[in-house]
Parts: structure tokens; C-alpha cells; sequence
């Protein structure tokens, strides 16, 4: 209480600024990456707070993150972004056990496993399109193990997979995409 700002470590201020967001029972919070750089203790008992505010209070809770291990936890819905656009949007059950879109299962794959024995992590070969730069078609495809033809053909659009979900893949019909393993 007797300290000065900068006399806080980050993580104590990223803890503050959390207080304060929610000290006022905001209606929706927008929390981007609120967890990054906390120890796993603090990040599950943060997790924990905006779980019960939201149901406590009805808050709703816009989370940006990267780590799917925080999305599965806390989210009903999911919308998973690739270079700037939606690729896919579904609640975060299905998207998990069967994604429709070959980003989210490359995301999905590189998420490490409990119980797993394998050495390596995968990884999603290639590199992010510069926003200057970006590919004809699907904005994945240079780096998509599924690619052909007719992903380069034009701007690919969300299309409706049915059960609430949207993907954009002009092969997501045909692929059978792996999720996480139970």
C-alpha cells in the first residue's frame, strides 16, 4: 500500500490492473493475454477469479491468448485467427475434439500433452504472411499440408459447417482434422 508503482514487479502490476478491471463489475471485460508471464499458481487462481465473476455477476469475457491450455479451461466459444482473419469460430468443445480448419489443428497439435511421451513438440512449418504481402486464396495455404489448387484460386470465405460453426477452408468437408487426444 506504501509503494510506489515502479517499485512493483510486472507481474504484481498485471495483478493490479486485474483488480481494478474488475472492481467495478464490468459487464464485459476484454482481457488480452492477462495471464502471460504469471507463475501457474497465480495464473490458475486469475483464471478461477474471471470464471466466477462471469458467472457470479453474468459478465461476459472477451479472452486474447495464445495458450489453448487457458482457452480449453475458460471458454465456451472459440475464434481461432490466422494473419489477421477469422479461419474458424465454434464452441471450444468440438473445435478441441475435431477442428475444421488445418491452422487450428496445427495449433491444436503443438499444444503439449499430458502423459505424453514424445520428445518434440510440433511445430507448424514456415512463416506468418507479412501484412503487406499477403497470399492469393487462403491466407494459410503456403504453409498448409492440405493445399491445392483451388486454394489459391481467390478470397476464401467463412463458410457455415453446421452446428454453429464456421470455417474457412474450401476442403473442410473432405479433411478429417486430428483435435486433442482425452
Amino acid at each position: 500500500m506504501h509503494a510506489y508503482p515502479h517499485e512493483f514487479s510486472g507481474g504484481m502490476r498485471q495483478r493490479a490492473m486485474i483488480a481494478m478491471a474488475l472492481a467495478c463489475e464490468p459487464k464485459i471485460l476484454i482481457a488480452d493475454e492477462p495471464t502471460t508471464a504469471l507463475d501457474v499458481t497465480i495464473q490458475a487462481q486469475i483464471l478461477e477469479l474471471l470464471v466466477s465473476m462471469r458467472d457470479r455477476i453474468g459478465m461476459g469475457v472477451l479472452l486474447v491468448t495464445h495458450d489453448l491450455g487457458v482457452v480449453a479451461q475458460v471458454c465456451d466459444r472459440v475464434v481461432v485467427m490466422y494473419a489477421g482473419q477469422v479461419v474458424e469460430r465454434a464452441d471450444a468443445g468440438p473445435l478441441f475434439e475435431r477442428p475444421r480448419m488445418p491452422y487450428t489443428e496445427g495449433l491444436l497439435s503443438a499444444m503439449p500433452q499430458l502423459g505424453s511421451r514424445e520428445g518434440r513438440l510440433a511445430s507448424i512449418p514456415g512463416r506468418t504472411p507479412e501484412p503487406w504481402n499477403m497470399p492469393v486464396g487462403c491466407r494459410f495455404h503456403p504453409r498448409c499440408p492440405y493445399t491445392e489448387p483451388k486454394c489459391t484460386e481467390g478470397e476464401i470465405p467463412l463458410l457455415d459447417v453446421g452446428s454453429g460453426r464456421d470455417a474457412r477452408c474450401v476442403r473442410t468437408d473432405e479433411l478429417e482434422l486430428r483435435g486433442v487426444q482425452s
